[in-house]
């Protein structure tokens, strides 16, 4: 009987040292899995951008075009990145709302000129590369949302 005994220990042996990696592989998974979702606003917005420099390279080279033709063509293919670059910040900012005036910049696309969009793409964007921590949010009333209390007359 300690023959059989003694195969059944090992076989819970071997299935302990079997789940040990297996429990492994599943909490790095998770903690992956769950670093990507933190990291997913940044991601997209970075994403963004590399359009938005796209556009803002091609912008440049149209107010240095020798024809009108190319200019054209060039404004519109920048145009055409900054329109790519919008559902990206979309996302970024559905993540992360931090991202949001990336967004709202880009959505003003055809209401203004690009020549006026591009110092604001570059400050989110440069933001974007180099995010820092996000400021504390003060715990209580600001001065402007205290209510004035009249004055008592007793």
């Amino acid at each position: 009987m300690t023959a059989a005994g003694g195969t059944l220990a090992r076989r819970r042996h071997r299935l302990r040292r079997a789940r040990l990696p297996a429990a492994i592989a599943v909490s790095a998974g998770t903690a992956l899995l769950l670093g990507g979702c933190s990291n997913a606003g940044n991601s997209l917005a970075l994403a963004a951008c590399a359009h938005v420099g796209t556009s803002i390279h091609l912008y440049s080279e149209a107010e240095h075009a020798a024809t009108t033709a190319a200019a054209r063509s060039k404004v519109d293919r920048a145009a055409e990145q900054l329109a790519e670059a919008l559902p990206l910040a979309a996302r970024a900012t559905s993540a992360n709302p931090a991202f949001n005036p990336l967004m709202t910049t880009l959505q003003e696309i055809g209401r203004t000129s690009e020549a006026n969009l591009i110092p604001a793409l570059r400050a989110q964007c440069s933001a974007a590369e180099s995010p820092t921590s996000p400021s504390p949010v003060p715990g209580g009333p600001t001065p402007g949302t205290v209510p004035v209390r009249a004055p008592t007359h007793g």
